[in-house]
């Protein structure tokens, strides 16, 4: 790992609050880096996955196939974030949706085996899975009530407010698909709000 990916990883242990030089020795030497170029699948919908994903740069999204073939996105991650955790991804070790790259992306990878261990050996990443899990719990249920109570209008002011730069970095038919609307009803969303 080069001296400059060291250094951005570190940089993004310290906003998940592993601030020890030695905590974040830990992570580096356990983990490795994987660059995935526009549109590349990191891990699929129903198979086997035993790692976790710290995203560093770039934006991902997860999806699922719906039964008419399409893939209704259904979450975003723009670096600095954690992926979902595995426990929360995953059933009988297979994943529940597909984690794939909308733009360029760098990705920390790290064994769920050797995650966990650092859970329940050092402090920090003890604190570190609380909080991952804890801010994904009430990204669900932000998500969850937004769209069982919000009309389109109202679900792109809260996504603009969660990713401010999101129309900016991935393509508009993922947005609507987020969205639960069509592209047609979306660029009309959009001109909408350019009118105000």
């Amino acid at each position: 790992m080069c001296k400059e990916t060291t250094d951005i990883l570190r940089s993004a242990l310290m906003e998940f609050g592993i601030k020890s030089t030695f905590s974040q020795n830990l992570f580096i030497e356990n983990s490795s880096i994987k660059e995935f170029s526009k549109n590349k699948i990191i891990f699929s919908e129903n198979k086997s996955n035993t790692f976790e994903y710290i995203l560093f740069e770039g934006v991902l999204h997860r999806y699922n196939v719906n039964d008419n073939g399409e893939n209704v996105t259904t979450g975003f991650y723009i670096a600095n974030i954690a992926v979902t955790p595995h426990s929360a991804r995953t059933i009988n070790g297979k994943s529940i949706f597909t984690l794939q790259a909308l733009t360029q992306a760098k990705i920390a990878e790290i064994p769920v085996k050797v995650l966990n261990l650092l859970r329940f050996t050092n402090e920090e990443y003890r604190a570190f899975g609380q909080n991952v899990l804890e801010a994904e719990i009430s990204n669900i249920l932000s998500n969850d009530i937004a769209y069982r109570s919000l009309n389109a209008k109202d679900r792109l002011i809260m996504l603009r407010k969660m990713y401010p730069n999101i129309e900016n970095l991935v393509p508009h038919n993922i947005i609507a698909s987020y969205l639960g609307i069509t592209n047609v009803s979306f660029s009309r969303l959009r001109s909408e709000f350019a009118k105000h």
